[in-house]
């Protein structure tokens, strides 16, 4: 006996009518109606609710129904996938709000490269207009697969000649896909003309290990390393 045939003898066993489990189950007599001749199923939530009503097990009521046990299955498969494209939808707005922050990179998730430095020793730093003469270009890549520099954020601090680069990186799931992570960057300094090249360091602000960064430096008045 199929699950139409099984509710309509269980509501004629407990002498009720369908108008009267209509409203034990807070549906409507068609919707009774259709379940008994096999028009229409009920949902999975709804068929508890039926068990309860007759205190009769899920098993009982679902067995020998192949066609309503595909149907829930079906039901459930469909549920499952919702569930997990909201999930995906989710991760997708939180990583579209984040990816628009900026962070402080972690230098010891950083790894600086290519680095070349050029001094215009021929400025004296009185044009009021122009607050560097030494530019220094180079490439940072981020260590962290999830992570990727932000090349307009990149600082240099300057003492002496003792220059320390800092920068910002921002995050998102999709810089997986990116092997790189690099990007080149720009980035001008004053230094004292009396501070020469070979007195000149560069390495990561706040790196704990003080790993000297190397570089190649030129001038641009003479084209002089």
């Amino acid at each position: 006996m199929n699950l139409s045939g099984k509710i309509k003898k269980l509501r004629t066993e407990n002498n009720l009518t369908q108008e009267q489990l209509a409203e034990k189950l807070q549906v409507s007599r068609s919707t009774i109606s259709s379940w008994e001749t096999g028009r229409s199923y009920p949902d999975l939530e709804m068929v508890i609710e039926i068990c309860d009503c007759f205190d009769v097990s899920l098993d009982f009521l679902l067995r020998e129904d192949e066609k309503m046990v595909r149907k829930l299955n079906f039901g459930v498969k469909q549920k499952r996938i919702l569930i997990g494209l909201i999930i995906i939808l989710d991760v997708l707005l939180i990583n579209i709000f984040v990816s628009a922050t900026a962070f402080q990179a972690n230098p010891n998730s950083l790894k600086i490269s290519d680095v070349n430095m050029i001094r215009d020793l021929s400025y004296n730093g009185e044009d009021p207009n122009r607050d560097w003469n030494s530019t220094i270009n180079l490439n940072v890549k981020s260590k962290n697969i999830f992570f990727k520099p932000i090349g307009d954020d990149l600082l240099v601090f300057n003492d002496n000649g003792n220059l320390t680069v800092q920068t910002n990186w921002s995050f998102s799931i999709f810089n997986i896909f990116d092997t790189q992570r690099t990007v080149n960057v720009d980035q001008s300094v004053f230094i004292d003309e009396n501070v020469s090249n070979e007195d000149i360091t560069l390495k990561l602000h706040e790196d704990e290990s003080d790993n000297i960064i190397p570089f190649e430096i030129y001038n641009l008045n003479n084209g002089n390393k």
